[in-house]
C-alpha cells in the first residue's frame, strides 16, 4: 500500500470499547500496521470510564451511557439521540482530521448515516452488519402489533446498505440473506467472529480426568431470553443429581426482567449453591476465568434469527481450550461439527445434564474434541479474519 495513502478512519458504535470484541480487535488490528483510528462510542455498563480516552493511536470518544434496549421505543429513541450526537461530534472531529473511510457497526443499520456528508466528499462508508436487524426484531418483538416498526428496521437496512459502498457480516448465512435483500454479493465480505488470539490462548496444562463431583460449567455474554439461560439452568436440577456440587457460573449484561426470570428459577429449584449470577467482566478476565471452569456452554435457541449468529463465545472456549456444550445452532454446526462440540437439543434441559454428565464421565472424549475443534478453527481462526478484514479497508481506501 503506498505510503501517501491517508490512513485515518473513524469507527461509530453504539456499543462499549473496548469491551465489544469484534470491535476490538479490528482496531488493534489495524493500529497494528499503522492506522489511526478515532472512535465514537458509548460508555460501558459499569460506567467507570473517561469521556475521552487515548489508547496508542486509538482516540476513543464517549457519547452515551449504556442504556436497556428491552422496550422498541425506547430502543428507537435512544439510537436516534445517538445519532444525532455522533453525527456532530464527527463533524468537530473531522474539522482537525481528515478521515479516509467511516465504519458504523450495527445495530442499527442507520447508524452509517452519520457519515452522509463525508460520502458526499469522496470518504467511503462502511457497515459491519453484526446482527441482521430484520430477523433480530421479529424475533424480539413478533406480532402484528409490531407492523409499523418492522416496516422502518426494513427501510433502514435497505438505504443503510444502500448507502455503503460496502457491507462486513459475520456469517455466510447473514450474507446470504442480505443478498436475497437486493445487496450484489461482491459488496459483502464475511468476516466471522473468531477469538481474538492475543487474548484466548489455549491452554495445554487442562487436566483432563474423570469429574465426579463439582463440575464448572461456564457462560458468559448477553444474557436475555433469546439467549436460553433458563435451559441452562434447568439443566443443573438433573445435574447434581448425578454430580454433586455442580455449579453453572453465568457472567455478562443482564435484561432486568429476564435477570429476575432466572433469580426466581433458581430458587424454585433450590439451586442458590448451584448457579451464580455474576455481574459482566472485562475482557482480560474472561481467560483466567475459562482456566477455572470445566465445560463451556452455549444455550442459545435454534430459532432463525439465532441461526444466523455466530456465538463469539464458543471461538474463545475452542481457542483456549475449553470443551463446549452447545444446542445445534446452523451457523457453529457448520464451522465446528459434532467431532469438535457435543450438540443436544435445543430447549431440552435433561439433553443439556445429559450432554454435560456425558463429558464429566468420558475425559478421553473432552479432550479429543478439544484439540480437534482448536485444529479446526486455524483456516477461520482471528488471524485469518484479521487479515481479510485488513485487505478490505486497504482496498476501499486507496480506491
Amino acid at each position: 500500500m503506498s505510503n501517501n495513502i491517508n490512513k485515518t478512519i473513524c469507527i461509530i458504535a453504539i456499543a462499549s470499547y473496548p469491551g465489544d470484541p469484534r470491535i476490538r480487535r479490528q482496531v488493534e488490528a489495524l493500529e497494528k500496521i499503522g492506522y489511526k483510528i478515532d472512535i465514537i462510542c458509548r460508555y460501558s455498563s459499569s460506567g467507570n470510564q473517561e469521556p475521552r480516552e487515548k489508547i496508542g493511536n486509538i482516540n476513543v470518544y464517549r457519547i452515551m451511557n449504556a442504556q436497556s434496549s428491552e422496550n422498541k421505543i425506547f430502543y428507537f429513541l435512544q439510537s436516534i439521540i445517538f445519532i444525532t450526537i455522533a453525527f456532530f461530534r464527527l463533524i468537530l472531529l473531522s474539522l482537525k482530521r481528515k478521515y479516509s473511510l467511516i465504519q458504523a457497526h450495527n445495530l442499527p443499520d442507520y447508524l452509517v448515516f452519520v457519515g452522509i456528508l463525508h460520502k458526499l466528499f469522496g470518504v467511503k462508508l462502511v457497515l459491519d452488519i453484526h446482527d441482521p436487524s430484520v430477523d433480530l426484531f421479529e424475533e424480539k418483538w413478533p406480532g402484528k402489533k409490531n407492523k409499523f416498526f418492522k416496516s422502518l428496521i426494513k427501510i433502514g437496512e435497505r438505504y443503510s446498505c444502500k448507502l455503503s459502498n460496502h457491507l462486513i457480516t459475520v456469517t455466510s448465512m447473514c450474507k446470504e440473506k442480505l443478498v436475497e435483500r437486493g445487496n450484489p454479493s461482491e459488496k459483502i465480505t464475511l468476516i466471522l467472529n473468531t477469538a481474538n488470539e492475543s487474548i484466548f490462548k489455549f491452554n495445554t496444562l487442562r487436566d483432563f480426568t474423570k469429574i465426579t463431583e463439582g463440575a464448572k460449567i461456564l457462560y458468559y455474554g448477553t444474557i436475555a431470553e433469546r439467549q436460553g439461560l433458563h435451559t441452562a439452568v434447568k439443566a443443573m436440577e438433573y445435574l447434581i443429581k448425578e454430580i454433586p456440587n455442580s455449579t453453572l457460573n453465568i457472567y455478562g449484561i443482564y435484561e432486568k426482567s429476564y435477570r429476575k426470570k432466572l433469580e426466581k428459577l433458581k430458587e424454585e429449584l433450590n439451586l442458590e449453591n448451584n448457579v451464580n449470577l455474576n455481574g459482566s467482566i472485562v475482557r482480560e478476565e474472561i481467560p483466567d476465568i475459562i482456566n477455572s471452569h470445566d465445560i463451556g456452554i452455549v444455550p442459545h435457541p435454534c430459532t432463525p434469527y439465532l441461526n444466523l449468529s455466530l456465538p463469539t463465545k464458543a471461538f474463545e472456549y475452542v481457542n483456549a481450550g475449553l470443551p463446549v456444550v452447545s444446542t445445534r445452532i446452523e451457523s457453529l454446526f457448520n464451522a465446528l461439527d459434532d467431532n469438535c462440540i457435543t450438540y443436544v437439543e435445543d430447549g431440552n434441559p435433561k439433553d443439556f445434564s445429559d450432554a454435560i454428565k456425558y463429558l464429566c464421565s468420558n475425559p478421553e472424549v473432552r479432550k479429543s474434541r478439544t484439540d480437534f475443534a482448536y485444529q479446526s478453527i486455524k483456516e477461520i481462526s482471528g488471524e485469518v479474519m484479521n487479515k481479510r478484514y485488513i485487505n478490505l479497508i486497504d482496498k476501499l481506501i486507496s480506491k
